[in-house]
């Protein structure tokens, strides 16, 4: 059992979360219940994955809920390119959030790999 908050995989994906209610602070207002809601859903539902896996009994429990995360890491990587598709997201911002987002899911796949081995 790992606590969640020592984990630099959790870190980042909790920075990717607060990234990510900070991009979308500023979309339309009838965007509330759409992208936004999907975008910040997407990010949470990351980092809350990695925290729900350190509570699990195995590694390979804990290797699901890593899996799940890495779905979602690519869900919130597809609403971003739809975002910015349509300009709710300027180009500079969406580059580099769209770094964090493969950071968050190489560090997924690295620790994945390392909890399976």
């Amino acid at each position: 059992m790992h606590d969640f908050r020592n984990l630099p995989v959790w870190q980042k994906a909790h920075s990717l979360a607060l990234r990510t209610y900070q991009i979308t602070a500023d979309f339309p207002r009838d965007e509330l219940f759409g992208l936004r809601n999907s975008l910040r859903r997407a990010s949470v539902d990351i980092a809350s994955h990695i925290a729900e896996g350190t509570g699990k009994n195995s590694d390979s429990e804990f290797s699901h809920c890593l899996n799940i995360a890495f779905g979602y890491a690519s869900r919130l990587e597809y609403y971003a390119l739809i975002a910015a598709d349509l300009n709710l997201i300027e180009e500079l911002p969406y580059s580099s959030f769209q770094a964090e987002i493969v950071e968050v899911k190489k560090l997924l796949n690295g620790f994945n790999r390392r909890l399976r081995d």
